[in-house]
């Protein structure tokens, strides 16, 4: 819920943060069948112009700063790719409802338009085209009350470095732990510099102490001094794939048979 946001000890909007199901639980909100396969792989998939700024009445945008830079990266995006503005008449892209947006020139304009002006306000035209009001079933954003001074600085919350880390690790299955030993030992056994293994090590001593021994003792470089163990230990269990429903729905058995 929106009067939340503000309640959790990480910053919702972080990026470098997941959302523990047990703190927000999964809401299923609709289901999206895929039921046939495309005719033209160029005309469909090569020229397909995904953009989150497409909304419908009803909805708004966040302040995820990920969103925020996407809402303007993509227009750019598909500009180049699809070269020119009409990318939205492509018959993949073309609305299923009537739309309109007042443009009328531009390289693969496929529509006709009629009259001497595509802007609003005009005098040459009683001000149409214009945009459809809220009454009329028109985009609406939502009014948002902001407060605060605007200053070039991230929250303390994005200070939060281990918390999570530490919550992914104390998740994990026996087996799912000892694949993550075993990666980062593959992964940091190929620096060449062992102070700089050694530093790593210490790194990965924030998230747990038996964690950073075994990769230490893995890598061979003395394991870290040890850290105060936090008291509270926290988990989300959804996080692990212990959890997985085992079925043998959907799943393929293959058997091999060889001499002998």
């Amino acid at each position: 819920d929106e009067e939340d946001e503000f309640k959790f000890d990480f910053d919702i909007l972080d990026p470098t943060k997941l959302w523990p199901e047990e703190l927000v639980p999964v809401k299923i909100i609709g289901k999206m069948t895929l039921n046939r396969n495309q005719d033209n792989v160029f005309a469909e998939t090569e020229q397909v112009a995904f953009h989150p700024g497409n909304v419908v009445p009803g909805i708004d945008f966040t302040n995820d700063p990920l969103l925020q830079g996407r809402l303007f990266s993509y227009t750019d995006t598909q500009l180049i790719r699809l070269g020119g503005p009409n990318f939205h008449e492509l018959p993949i892209n073309r609305p299923v409802c009537p739309f309109h947006n007042n443009q009328y020139d531009g390289y693969h304009r496929m529509t006709i338009n009629k009259g001497p002006v595509a802007y609003h306000k005009n005098s040459l035209q009683n001000n149409d085209p214009s945009p459809a009001t809220a009454e009329e079933g028109g985009y609406v954003h939502y009014q948002e009350k902001v407060e605060g001074k605007k200053i070039r600085q991230r929250s303390d919350s994005f200070n939060n470095y281990y918390s999570q880390a530490k919550l992914f690790w104390n998740s994990m299955s026996p087996v799912e732990k000892q694949h993550i030993i075993s990666a980062f030992c593959f992964e940091v056994g190929k620096v060449k510099s062992k102070d700089v293994q050694r530093q790593v090590v210490d790194v990965f001593s924030n998230v747990d102490a038996g964690l950073a021994e075994e990769i230490a003792k893995g890598v061979g470089v003395a394991p870290p001094a040890k850290r105060k163990a936090s008291k509270e230990i926290l988990t989300s269990p959804a996080l692990s794939q212990a959890r997985t429903v085992k079925t043998a729905s959907t799943r393929k058995v293959a058997v091999l048979a060889g001499n002998g």
